[in-house]
């Protein structure tokens, strides 16, 4: 049985060792199965201090942390691209990602806005007063990010966040039920919003 200081020096070493993780910035190495492996036996090790008096062992719940980590790992060392952005939408089990990537591509004119650019903002999100947030601070009266996918998981939050209070996001699979719902909340302050999105979506919305 773990002793309390040994539990919390453990913490402390998880805490500290998440936070390397999650910044790293490797150069492109020849074997990055390596690298994964060497990763996963990290975070494995780092998981098990968070259990008092466990053994090292493979939980279900840390394996999804653990390929969780990996994955926004790999994300933050490749060049922004769409597929990427829809790969994150997938992963995170996204609403209505059609309509949401569109909104991606509003909120920041394709990818080249100034709080894409510098604060990592894919949809104009605001930085909350209540709801949970992973958002680093604030940036031009919008939420700054420390990645573009940590966008991804906020707006999954965010969702999350509106589901919890009752709004039935998901039951539907017609994008036009999403499209009400924004412009119920509203999501924008522009009245024109959603006519903006379902021009550009060269007919697929109506």
């Amino acid at each position: 049985m773990k002793t309390l200081s040994e539990i919390y020096s453990g913490l402390q070493v998880r805490s500290v060792f998440n936070a390397i993780i999650s910044d790293l910035r490797l150069k492109q190495v020849a074997d990055s199965g390596l690298l994964r492996v060497i990763l996963f036996c990290i975070i494995i090790l780092l998981n098990s201090f968070a259990v008092p008096g466990g053994r090292i062992a493979m939980t279900e719940w840390m394996q999804q942390q653990a390929e969780r980590d990996f994955f926004y790992f790999e994300v933050r060392h490749k060049p922004f691209s769409e597929n990427l952005l829809k790969e994150c939408l997938e992963y995170e089990g996204i609403k209505y990602q059609d309509v949401v990537l569109l909104q991606s591509k509003l909120e920041t004119g394709y990818y080249t806005s100034d709080i894409f650019l510098n604060g990592n903002n894919l949809f104009g999100m605001k930085y909350p007063s209540y709801r949970p947030t992973i958002a680093s601070g604030i940036y031009n009266g919008h939420a700054k990010y420390l990645h573009w996918s940590d966008s991804v998981i906020d707006y999954a939050i965010w969702q999350r966040w509106y589901m919890s209070l009752g709004y039935r996001i998901g039951e539907s699979p017609d994008d036009d039920f999403y499209l009400v719902f924004l412009k119920c909340i509203p999501y924008a302050e522009d009245k024109r919003y959603i006519a903006k999105l379902v021009k550009l979506s060269d007919g697929g919305l109506t």
